[in-house]
């Protein structure tokens, strides 16, 4: 976490020439490339605007100038452990916030217009469509599944699916993520479910760079519970 901090700063911190500051007056006309230097110095401007955007689009672009021109001047608002404390209350508990306020609405608009959708004490919200044979599920983390599936994000777009695929996939249990976990627990062998996994039940703050999932991602798995191996 200390080395993410540091890094942030820096990504942003890079960004002070482009800032203005309040003494100067502003220029009537935007800045003309002329030189290769002056290229060069537009595109480092976009790559660090990219950055940002990709870190976080809801940044106060305003207050952070403020920060930079601040830090110039030598007299920033806040020092360095007010600053890391900031930071983490932002990342760790603001942001968390928000996206769970987001999931909330929107699985309980879900539930609203389709009475099937339940939710359970974790928040995952679901419906069975079949149910399988509930003496025949997972007891222990050794166990492997054979499952079918399709994964969506909440725009229903496909992030992955074995639907194109002859066979089915094979993961052990205790491999699974939470949601799924408890989504499988449900049916038994031979069931399907639709569930929908909040993000702290599916990847999480780290995402999944292996399904191009990001960071804070509620998503949406149909599922076969196909064959239930115990070990």
């Amino acid at each position: 976490m200390k080395h993410l901090f540091k890094a942030f700063i820096i990504v942003i911190a890079a960004i002070a020439l482009s800032c203005t500051t309040r003494n100067v007056a502003p220029v009537a006309v935007a800045p003309v490339m002329q030189t290769s230097a002056d290229s060069m110095s537009y595109v480092m401007g976009m790559n660090i605007g990219l950055n940002l955007l990709g870190i976080d689009s809801m940044l106060n672009v305003d207050m952070l100038c403020e920060g930079l021109r601040d830090v110039y001047k030598g007299q920033a608002k806040l020092n360095d452990e007010e600053a890391r404390m900031a930071f983490l209350k932002y990342l760790n508990y603001d942001n968390y916030e928000r996206v769970k306020a987001y999931e909330n609405r929107f699985l309980e608009d879900l539930r609203k217009q389709d009475r099937k959708f339940v939710a359970t004490h974790s928040g995952l919200t679901y419906k069975v469509t079949e149910l399988g044979n509930p003496k025949k599920t997972a007891r222990n983390n050794r166990d492997t599944l054979h499952i079918r599936y399709r994964i969506l994000n909440p725009a229903g777009e496909v992030i992955d699916t074995t639907y194109y695929r002859t066979d089915t996939l094979r993961l052990g249990f205790g491999s699974m993520v939470k949601g799924l976990q408890e989504a499988t627990r449900l049916i038994g062998e031979g069931g399907h479910i639709e569930a929908w996994l909040p993000s702290q039940l599916a990847f999480g703050a780290e995402g999944c760079d292996t399904l191009n999932i990001k960071p804070n991602t509620m998503l949406y798995y149909e599922m076969w519970l196909i064959d239930v191996e115990k070990r």
